[in-house]
């Protein structure tokens, strides 16, 4: 029986890892693991997400917006749209265009011949003149002087507020926003009807992030002119980013309504479907917009996003690999590159897309966590477990994370920190997975006490053995049907000598899911420790009719046989196993002659 009990325990430094899916599928969900995965002696975890399952996302702090070539090209495009409008086109009729030469003759002869309201005139033509020869500065300084003679010139007023608004956005166009300001401003307090001066300013606030004040101004400018088509995109786009979605809609389609060649303009309307969750939509928005523009990384990168949500993941990882060649420095297209590998199961590839995202951005906790992820797919626990120490240091309120932290701590025998890690996720969960899940570590915990020598070692193991039993009959309480809480729980029982309730925990485990050759084989273990050798009988030969390889089940049959005192069937067992496992067909042969000789 002490060498039973030793082949027995040396087995129980094995894992089982039973993984279960959280929510989406049907009862088969809580089904137990191919019966190879099964290890006698140990207890069951449970994973929350499978290896496929989407991991833990990563919600950029940069918005999607217009790139500063887009935002530039938008200026120059209102602006060409204003002056083609008939607001400027009607004032234009109404003053006559005077060459300049002849202006600053007709000026120097004002004391003697003109009045100062007609040399105003003069110099409201000419200024004219030079605007629409798109010298603005020459303009500019006409107007002024044009009001300074008489600064009833409504002409000149207006004329001087649309020469400042148009060098204005001559400086947006090379980036001096804070020059181009002030010329706005002015502009706005000469004419407060200025829609180009309106527009401008919402291009200032958009390039800071002042989302309300931009769409405060574009909005004036729309309102005061609704032909400047121009605007849609950027109000769509702005309607967007602060997830109004149903304005964000009806600006992008209006501009796409004008002009579907617009690549940036199906860009964005593609994200913002993205954002209603209308996959296939966002997916045609955004494939048109690579099409139309194959240089913008960010398009790439969002097509990506979507074909991971339609299950496109090969598709997906060529898109986010466009958006990295593209921008190298993308981490956003990293970490989608990351998380698309790891559901298609490329984990090498995943762990080398998430170490690139976290050299570029090393503050990432669902990175790290990730990372994490990939590295205990491959079984590297050691550096799975560095892994999750970084991502802790950013996620606090994540019960997934000590969950799979506390299962890899305990796959390279740090148990006690096992325990910490997964007490504190059930701080944050306290559900039947984590009480089981706690159940694993103490129990297999309390094996590494058990085999000490040292005095103490075996009140400690027994001790967390009766912790197990807590925390398992705790997940028992909270879900009376889940399966692997019951397998820990009759494992837990049986190592504490309370054979029967390990014999109604496993047999309510084997109702629960049938067929399960580790299940049938524990609750063998729970009779045969009660001495029912018949019922223990009955399950080993349950347990190798399923599995005719499961060598445990044919070395528990052939020693319940032997103890039943009917040989023949012991042997027949023991010939089995000399054909799958040598050194337990050894210590059964061991055990059978060895009771012969006494």
């Amino acid at each position: 029986m002490n060498f039973q009990k030793h082949i027995l325990k040396s087995l129980a430094a094995f894992f089982i890892i039973w993984t279960f899916i959280i929510g989406g599928l049907l009862s088969t969900a809580q089904d137990l693991p191919p019966n190879e995965d099964l290890s006698l002696g140990a207890s069951v975890f449970v994973f929350r997400s499978s290896g496929r399952t989407a991991q833990k996302k990563f919600v950029s702090a940069n918005r999607t917006k217009r790139t500063k070539i887009q935002r530039l090209v938008a200026v120059k495009n209102i602006r060409k749209q204003y002056n083609n409008l008939a607001v400027v086109t009607t004032r234009r009729k109404r003053v006559k265009i005077v060459q300049p030469e002849t202006v600053q003759i007709e000026v120097a002869k004002k004391s003697a011949k003109k009045s100062a309201k007609e040399a105003s005139l003069a110099l409201t033509g000419a200024a004219q003149f030079y605007y629409d020869n798109n010298e603005m500065d020459k303009s500019i300084d006409l107007y002024r002087e044009a009001i300074d003679l008489d600064e009833k010139n409504s002409d000149a007023i207006l004329g001087l507020s649309d020469a400042l608004a148009s060098k204005a956005s001559d400086l947006l166009e090379k980036d001096k926003p804070q020059e181009a300001r002030g010329l706005f401003d002015e502009a706005i307090k000469l004419n407060d009807k200025n829609s180009v001066a309106y527009s401008g300013l919402g291009e200032i606030y958009d390039s800071i992030d002042d989302n309300d004040k931009a769409i405060l101004n574009y909005e004036k400018a729309l309102a005061l002119n609704s032909d400047l088509t121009e605007l849609y995109a950027p109000l769509g786009i702005l309607y967007s980013q602060k997830n109004e979605i149903a304005k964000a809609e009806d600006f992008l389609n209006k501009a796409i309504a004008i002009n579907r060649k617009d690549a940036s303009v199906q860009y964005f309307l593609g994200v913002v479907r993205f954002k209603q969750n209308r996959y296939e939509d966002a997916r045609a928005a955004l494939t048109q917009s690579t099409i139309l523009d194959a240089t913008m990384p960010e398009a790439h990168y969002y097509l990506g996003e979507v074909l991971v949500k339609l299950d496109r993941e090969t598709e997906a990882i060529y898109e986010y690999k466009e958006a990295i060649r593209l921008k190298p420095t993308y981490v956003d297209a990293w970490f989608g590159l990351g998380a698309a590998e790891y559901k298609r199961e490329n984990y090498v590839e995943s762990i080398a897309a998430y170490t690139e995202t976290n050299r570029l951005k090393n503050d990432i906790g669902a990175a790290h966590a990730n990372l994490a992820d990939a590295y205990r797919q491959l079984k590297e626990y050691g550096k799975a477990n560095g892994e999750y120490t970084l991502a802790a240091v950013f996620i606090k309120d994540d019960a997934e994370l000590y969950s799979n932290w506390g299962f890899c701590l305990g796959k390279v025998q740090k148990w006690n920190n096992a325990i910490l890690r997964l007490n504190e996720g059930l701080a944050l969960s306290a559900d039947h997975i984590d009480y089981t899940n706690l159940g694993w570590a103490y129990y297999n915990a309390s094996q590494i006490d058990l085999k000490s020598k040292l005095p103490q070692a075996k009140a400690d193991g027994k001790a967390k053995l009766q912790q197990a039993e807590a925390a398992l009959q705790k997940a028992v309480s909270i879900k009376n049907d889940f399966a692997p809480a019951y397998i820990n729980l009759g494992i837990t029982q049986n190592d504490l000598g309370e054979y029967q309730a390990a014999v109604d925990s496993l047999k309510r485990a084997n109702e629960l899911r049938k067929n399960s050759v580790f299940t049938i084989n524990e609750l063998g273990i729970a009779y045969r420790k009660l001495n029912d050798y018949d019922n223990a009988i009955k399950q080993f030969e349950r347990a190798v009719v399923l599995n005719d390889k499961y060598a445990i089940g044919y070395y528990n049959l052939g020693e319940a046989q032997f103890r039943r005192r009917n040989v023949k069937e012991a042997k027949k067992a023991h010939e089995k196993l000399k054909k799958l496992d040598t050194n337990l067909a050894k210590a059964l042969e061991i055990l059978i002659i060895g009771a012969k000789m006494k």
